[in-house]
């Protein structure tokens, strides 16, 4: 979508509002026109550049960019205006902005005074960058110019500049370990094997500094925490995950203003700590952590965004899942129907990983009440397309629970041709592990399989998965795909949402 009509789209009522305000503090000709433009747009019918030159009169096409490009540029202007008293970092650079005037006017004690007050408010948000092009900007003063306080400042401007510069590169070190992390993790997903193990350690490793977590400041503390739970997540140590979720979690209970200045940050570690109790099975604690996030009210929060709106609703619904998943409460609720109309509209802008994940979810949930066309509908949506480099877990055992599902539906002839697909989709992926290759033969002999001896051979395909179960990094596709409970639903006769809930731990 267009960046314009996005921008605009995302605009709430007051916002709307108040940018025709903005525009009409001094009218002219040229704001008639984009604000027809806008106009147009706020309706939010199909927008294209030949409608706006049917609807708009005397619009010329040769306009038509410059007009598009000024609305843009003055709709940023307004929200910034609305922004300023909220968001503190461009509080700073509005200060820094003045200093300039100041500045060039010659005005260079005054100007001192403000950048003075705005590095210590950088400095109090932990922006320190911001902070550093500052004291540049204070050093080019005294400097070039005789305010007064040149022998005294420039040893003060000297120290402040190493020991921001030392800071800035720790933080910058840590903050490329956490994203580095995660974006191997967002690739990979889990170890598969010793192998992966031994790379990701290493990995690990050469990415963090030697440090002494005591001395650390607020931002080096959450970019730490932060990979140790992408690493611990990945390595399946799911009691070290949680560890260092809960401490990303009291790192904002011991600096609470910033549960409201980086609201995003702490609602994805308390996501971390659910998700860390979800995988370890830990179904009290689990439901309790829940119950928080769900009284957690977004709306209470003073001068919430719609990006941290879109958050803590995302983390809200993927623990929905999860919920049903460790509750074993399979049933198809209004609730859930809920999140399947706000995915079909993604109006919160959820990414292609989110997508991807509550795809694979829904497919699960479905498959596991027994809607198996629905749960197809779902896991179609992964399994139909091809997504390079990107969640390959997912898209693996996607395309496996797909053939489970056509499968029990009895399509035995698109089971038989789409098996060898997989095996191929595997072995490109490298995704080939021991139970994946199990349920692949499993499948590829269905044709041959006689009715009398199912049971017989869902029995032995069972005995072969809890040899793999126990195995050291063998965990992972269990913690995707419930095969065991689908074998003993099949060796019994009894709905799989049934067994799973026998499957329970007490």
């Amino acid at each position: 979508m267009d960046k314009l009509v996005q921008l605009i789209n995302c605009l709430n009522k007051a916002e709307k509002r108040s940018f025709r305000l903005y525009v009409n503090r001094n009218p002219s000709a040229s704001d008639s026109l984009f604000m027809q433009l806008f106009d147009l747009i706020s309706k939010g019918k199909n927008y294209s550049d030949n409608l706006a030159l049917e609807k708009i009169p005397g619009l010329k096409k040769t306009q038509l960019s410059n007009l598009r490009a000024n609305l843009y540029k003055q709709v940023l202007s307004c929200l910034r205006l609305l922004e300023r008293n909220k968001v503190q970092e461009i509080q700073v650079r509005e200060q820094i902005d003045y200093a300039k005037i100041l500045y060039e006017k010659g005005l260079y004690k005054p100007c001192l005074e403000l950048l003075d007050k705005a590095k210590k408010q950088a400095l109090g948000i932990n922006y320190e960058s911001l902070a550093l092009s500052i004291l540049y900007f204070e050093k080019r003063i005294e400097s070039q110019h005789v305010t007064g306080s040149m022998s005294a400042k420039a040893e003060e401007l000297s120290y402040q500049s190493d020991d921001l510069l030392k800071n800035i590169e720790l933080t910058n070190q840590l903050s490329n370990a956490s994203l580095l992390l995660y974006g191997r993790y967002l690739r990979y997903g889990y170890v598969k094997n010793k192998s992966d193990y031994n790379s990701l350690n290493a990995f690990f490793n050469d990415l963090l500094p030697n440090i002494d977590e005591a001395k650390l400041a607020f931002y080096q503390k959450l970019y730490l925490f932060q990979s140790y739970v992408w690493y611990y997540n990945m390595s399946q140590d799911f009691p070290n995950y949680f560890k260092y979720a809960q401490k990303w979690v009291d790192l904002f209970s011991r600096y609470p203003e910033k549960q409201n200045s980086d609201t995003t940050a702490y609602i994805k570690g308390y996501h971390n700590l659910l998700n860390a109790l979800f995988m370890a099975a830990k179904r009290k604690k689990f439901n309790d952590g829940y119950k928080t996030l769900i009284n957690f009210d977004i709306n209470l929060k003073p001068n919430v965004t719609r990006n941290e709106y879109g958050m803590y609703h995302l983390f809200r619904w993927t623990h929905f899942l999860n919920k049903i998943f460790v509750n074993a409460e399979y049933e198809i609720t209004d609730e859930l129907l809920t999140l399947e109309a706000l995915l079909a509209k993604n109006e919160y802008g959820w990414d292609l990983n989110r997508q991807l994940v509550f795809y694979y979810k829904l497919g699960c949930v479905y498959f596991g009440a027994g809607d198996l066309d629905k749960a197809i509908f779902y896991l179609n949506k992964i399994s139909n397309n091809n997504y390079p480099k990107f969640r390959e877990d997912i898209q693996s055992f996607a395309r496996i629970l797909n053939l489970i599902a056509h499968f029990d539906l009895g399509n035995e002839t698109l089971v038989n041709y789409q098996v060898r697909s997989l095996y191929r989709f595997l072995t490109k992926m490298k995704e080939l592990e021991e139970v994946q290759l199990e349920i692949i033969k499993f499948l590829r002999r269905t044709p041959k399989m006689l009715p009398d001896t199912m049971k017989e051979e869902f029995s032995l395909l069972y005995d072969k998965l809890k040899v793999v179960e126990k195995k050291l990094f063998q965990k992972r596709p269990f913690l995707y795909l419930d095969i065991l409970s689908w074998l003993q639903s099949k060796m019994t006769n009894k709905p799989m949402s049934f067994v799973i809930k026998q499957n329970l731990p007490k």
